[in-house]
């Protein structure tokens, strides 16, 4: 059994990139979510403003009674 710190290298290498790939693909996968919730988010805050600038809430309109 070689204990070098080469042989520790060669043979911990591949497990360090595969740990490596696995927490950049989390990484990425956790800021590709927050990028669509925060596109999300802003796009109905945007909608909620504009509906209440126009007069409006959103998505009701209000009829006045019959008499």
């Amino acid at each position: 059994m070689d204990l070098s710190p080469s042989a520790w290298w060669e043979a911990l290498l591949p497990h360090l990139l595969a740990v490596a790939a696995v927490t950049a693909a989390l990484v990425c996968a956790v800021a590709g979510g927050i990028v669509v919730v925060l596109h999300l988010v802003l796009r109905r805050r945007r909608r909620a403003v504009r509906e209440e600038a126009a007069g409006g809430l959103a998505g009701f309109t209000w009829t006045p009674p019959e008499e």
